[in-house]
């Protein structure tokens, strides 16, 4: 019997150039280190769980369903943040390539990343891996790619591989289908049932993570056309990337991909999409509220259901560091009873409420301890109600906040964290013991995906305006790579071309 041999593997970072400091590899660590077996282990448990939420799980699940022997080319992931220290790439990459070269040969590659890394060497760390695998496997050997819909895909990137699949809907509840079809499109060659030709067009504009959603228009139409050309048969896949926004790379883009049998259609498909998503460009943006009139809505409101301040210019998704005390300083000055439930990473003052303990009161300077240059640290008063390891429990996978406190600052609780992670899940705040239906306000600093989580809980979602390394307004970061012929720096007429194709 014929068995099919899979290499998987990748490297899974969302990185903001503007996020303070560096991303080491005791982050990766602290979050999936996952080398050789370890790997299987993971994904394994995840799959019989029926809980599992990551691409890297689809990617397994949809090998194994096809009886494929899989070699594990390790796969690591971090909190996103700030740009990876060069030595984390170099060592994965140097993993890769020994497993890669011991396993030969091989039916097919899969890979799954973010789309959106940077270290400090290297613009293109995707890249870099995907070029390390096919000087190894050689050109006759299909490499498939998943990625996250916030992508920076390359012309490096498209040339070197077969086929690359991206999140199709943002929120992100689609990580482990867009798995699935990375692989599924790897197996789907090696049969010989499909010979696909990507086309692969750039898009010469960013726009804020929080402007836009597949869920609501203009963008849902977009994504629903090139779901119509893969239903009626034009096309086996498409893409839309909508670049990670606080990524400064000289070879970066928005971009959409079309994957089919026929050339010319798949150009057609991926011009035409790439032409509307342009013209889409005025339309994507986040209309902002001042966090002090969210907190009188929240004070005044009589719906019954929880007022949201998101506060996304600190979300931990888009690599803020989750240190901005501006909601409370506001609460505090405006001397407000508002029911508040909130998030902060405060390492210092966490510790400090963990060592007075339950029941006492701590004194001191919350917030501003990673990102100084954004934030003025505020006096508060808090009285600690609890002290917690910070390790919750989400989709069969643990979530480590390290040791935490929870404190009431005048009639708000705050959960205090030592370390960053994403809070936009209703879990969060559930696992310390409030739910968020209880309060008047409840912070989440998050860009958009959380919406998948406070949507069914409230409507009475206000986008603040908010400081931050997330913040949506794009011309007021230092960017020194991209272009200024990018939206929204300048506004140009643009017409799109085919900038690559697949291998």
């Amino acid at each position: 019997m014929f068995v099919i041999k899979i290499l998987l593997g990748g490297l899974h970072q969302e990185v903001n150039t503007f996020g303070p400091g560096t991303t080491t590899v005791e982050d990766y660590k602290r979050k999936q280190y996952l080398l050789g077996e370890d790997m299987f282990t993971f994904s394994a448990e995840h799959v019989r769980c029926n809980e599992g939420a990551d691409g890297i799980e689809g990617c397994y699940k949809t090998l194994m369903a096809a009886g494929a022997d899989i070699v594990s080319g390790g796969f690591i992931s971090a909190q996103p943040g700030s740009i990876i220290e060069q030595s984390v790439v170099d060592d994965y990459i140097a993993h890769l390539k020994e497993v890669t070269r011991a396993n030969m040969p091989y039916d097919g590659v899969v890979l799954f990343m973010h789309g959106a890394a940077q270290s400090i060497g290297s613009d293109d760390p995707e890249g870099d891996i995907i070029a390390a695998v096919r000087e190894i496997v050689g050109d006759d050997v299909p490499i498939t790619v998943g990625l996250d819909l916030h992508a920076n895909v390359t012309k490096r990137m498209v040339e070197l591989s077969n086929t690359i699949s991206l999140y199709q809907r943002y929120p992100h509840v689609d990580i482990l289908e867009t798995g699935e079809r990375a692989a599924r499109l790897c197996l789907d060659m090696i049969a010989g049932k499909i010979h696909p030709k990507m086309a692969y067009v750039q898009i010469p504009m960013i726009i804020a993570a929080s402007s836009y959603s597949t869920e609501t228009e203009p963008f849902k139409s977009l994504m629903q056309k090139g779901h119509d050309y893969v239903a009626a048969g034009k096309i086996y896949d498409f893409s839309v990337s909508q670049m990670q926004p606080w990524l400064d790379v000289k070879d970066g883009y928005s971009s959409v991909i079309a994957i089919g049998e026929d050339k010319d259609e798949a150009a057609r498909i991926a011009l035409e999409m790439a032409d509307e998503l342009y013209g889409m460009r005025h339309a994507f943006r986040t209309d902002l509220t001042d966090v002090d009139e969210i907190i009188r809505i929240a004070e005044e409101n009589k719906s019954g259901k929880v007022v949201v301040l998101n506060d996304f210019a600190d979300s931990s998704n888009a690599g803020s560091a989750g240190d901005s005390p501006e909601v409370i300083e506001r609460i505090l000055a405006l001397e407000s009873d508002v029911r508040g439930l909130m998030y902060i990473n405060d390492n210092p003052f966490a510790l400090a409420c963990r060592e007075a303990g339950v029941g006492n009161t701590v004194e001191g300077m919350l917030g501003a301890t990673i990102s100084p240059n954004l934030y003025t640290p505020v006096k508060v008063k808090a009285e600690v109600k609890a002290v917690f390891d910070g390790v919750m429990p989400y989709k069969g996978m643990w979530v480590d906040f390290g040791p935490s406190a929870v404190v009431k600052i005048r009639n708000t609780v705050v959960l205090v964290t030592t370390q960053h992670r994403y809070n936009g899940l209703l879990e969060l705040y559930r696992a310390f013991g409030y739910n968020p239906a209880d309060f008047d306000m409840v912070v989440v600093k998050a860009c958009t995906s959380f919406r998948a989580f406070y949507g069914p809980l409230t409507d009475l979602i206000y986008p603040a305006a908010t400081k931050g390394a997330a913040t949506a307004n794009l011309t007021s970061l230092p960017f020194r790579k991209v272009p200024k012929s990018f939206y929204p720096f300048s506004d140009n007429d643009f017409t799109p071309v085919v900038n690559a194709w697949g291998k």
